[in-house]
């Protein structure tokens, strides 16, 4: 019977994937929002529990629709007031290159957005400017998508590590640090073939020979991050992101000045994200949570978060564009209709990983199911280490929710295989931040805030590379374990 429901646990994530790439994503998360049901209740699980599984994961859309809502307004309000005009103006001066510019706005803003703010911010922002200087939405999101999977292991100024293993796990000092390094060596090796596979997107896109600028540019950034990894932590993208932008302007700006004027929602924008983390007494302020906890009198659990989203920093920013443009009309219509739309595909996505994580009633539950299966793997447990990240930011959409999942499996399977556990979370922390390129939650919100409903393209973009950095971690992996063994 266990093997029935081990396999079982399976077929969420094969339903969602094959027929996401097969027949789109809208069809994949319908389809595989019926199945999970009927494996839930398969596998014994209550009709309250559903129900409350449910109302979960309407509160969890409603965190991210917060962000989306937000992002869709500054974006509209910047283009209706003649602001992305000035930035694509501005950037044409940087640079003569626009593979250059290209390379430059997804690796360093990214970056920076991921390692402050987190919570997608980055898919909501980026694609959007480099949409604006000429690239496909398609190729936009997908490559600050990809991008992103390497800096999401200290993003949000270190929450994946900090309440994703090292609270949970109690983890010291000297083992944080080495989680870190490992992980971003393996970003390090794994970020080839990424910027490998979005020359060739450019390539097909622009049918152009495209410089080794964005190769420089990688190396600029990712070098420092990997220096900066075991000391820094949770600051290490934002180190890194910093002297990446100090050396482009050095040494690869084709002209110095620049104009901000354009920038300046923006900047006010990244300001308010920076201010919880500069001054801890007002991130305690914002920390506030309407909890539902036992809903309906079960273990599932809800929060929301209104004042850490980044929400009002965007109304903010977008009220400020506003206030300089001397303009206040503003067509509400799009930023609604995109908002609705993304609604009807996010919720029942969000109802399959809470349908995943509460199903079980005297069993464990799917996810649980999943994690047993590949314990059992013994020796060979390396190879599936990163691949259980992975997972977990595929059914989950965040490297945090993966790590606090999986973090404990990966550790006792380490301490069981005697296996320095440090090595088995850098794979899982590494794992969970790529993962993040294909999980469906960020495809989707990206997506919407682009106004395209083009997911499997993106999906299809994003999945091999992210399976070859699952190999590449493998093999690191396997080196670490030699060399420290």
């Amino acid at each position: 019977m266990d093997t029935l429901y081990n396999t079982l646990s399976f077929l969420p994530i094969l339903t969602l994937l094959v027929l996401s790439l097969w027949r789109g994503v809208r069809t994949g998360i319908y389809v595989g929002f019926i199945v999970t049901t009927v494996i839930f209740f398969v596998m014994e699980s209550q009709l309250v529990t559903y129900l409350a599984s449910l109302v979960s994961a309407f509160v969890g859309t409603i965190n991210i629709l917060m962000i989306i809502f937000g992002a869709v307004f500054l974006y509209h309000i910047m283009e209706q007031k003649g602001y992305l005009d000035g930035i694509k103006q501005s950037l044409s001066r940087i640079h003569p290159d626009k593979n250059f510019r290209f390379f430059f706005l997804a690796l360093f803003l990214t970056a920076f957005f991921e390692s402050v703010a987190g919570f997608g911010t980055p898919g909501a922002i980026v694609p959007l400017i480099l949409i604006s200087i000429g690239f496909s939405p398609v190729l936009s999101i997908a490559a600050v998508l990809l991008i992103d999977g390497f800096f999401a292991i200290s993003g949000a100024v270190g929450t994946p590590v900090i309440a994703g293993l090292e609270i949970p796990l109690n983890l010291d000092g000297p083992t944080i640090g080495s989680v870190y390094l490992y992980a971003s060596l393996a970003i390090l090796l794994s970020g080839f073939v990424v910027i490998g596979f979005i020359y060739h997107y450019l390539r097909k896109e622009t049918g152009s020979r495209i410089t080794p600028s964005g190769w420089v540019l990688y190396l600029a950034i990712i070098v420092p991050y990997v220096l900066a990894s075991y000391f820094f932590r949770e600051l290490t993208g934002i180190i890194a992101s910093v002297v990446m932008a100090a050396f482009a302007y050095l040494f690869l700006f084709r002209e110095k000045s620049f104009q901000w004027r354009p920038w300046i929602p923006y900047m006010l924008l990244v300001g308010l994200l920076l201010l919880p983390k500069v001054f801890p007494g007002l991130g305690d302020m914002l920390a506030y949570e309407m909890n539902l906890s036992s809903i309906f009198g079960t273990d599932v659990q809800a929060s929301l978060q209104p004042f850490r989203s980044p929400l009002i920093p965007f109304i903010i920013a977008a009220a400020f564009a506003l206030y300089r443009a001397k303009s206040y009309t503003v067509n509400l219509k799009p930023v609604v209709s995109k908002t609705t739309a993304v609604f009807l595909v996010l919720f029942p996505s969000l109802g399959i990983t809470q349908l995943m994580l509460n199903s079980g009633n005297d069993m464990p539950s799917m996810i649980d199911s999943l994690a047993g299966v590949f314990v059992q793997a013994g020796d060979t447990y390396p190879v599936f280490s990163p691949l259980i990240g992975i997972i977990g930011a595929f059914v989950t959409g965040s490297t945090t929710v993966s790590n606090i999942i999986f973090g404990s499996v990966q550790y006792n399977a380490a301490m069981s295989l005697n296996i320095q556990p440090e090595i088995i979370l850098g794979l899982q922390l590494a794992g969970a931040s790529l993962g993040n390129a294909v999980c469906l939650f960020n495809i989707i919100a990206a997506a919407a805030v682009a106004g395209i409903s083009n997911f499997k393209g993106i999906l299809k973009k994003n999945l091999v590379p992210v399976l070859l950095t699952s190999l590449i971690s493998t093999i690191l992996g396997y080196l670490l374990i030699f060399f420290n063994g």
